[in-house]
């Protein structure tokens, strides 16, 4: 079972590649698929702004 860094909720094992950035379903963190077998999901990294450069 995994679980959301941040608050502990349940994330759904279903078919996700590496890299894969979705939502938490309860508090909403972006979320990065880090590993397959088994699933393993880490904070999905913040983008920088570029302010149009």
């Amino acid at each position: 079972m995994t679980q959301c860094p941040e608050c502990e909720a349940t994330v759904e094992n279903r078919a996700m590649v590496i890299g894969e950035i979705f939502p938490c379903r309860d508090c909403g963190t972006e979320l990065e698929v880090t590993g397959n077998e088994p699933l393993a999901v880490m904070p999905a990294p913040k983008e920088a702004e570029d302010w149009g450069e």
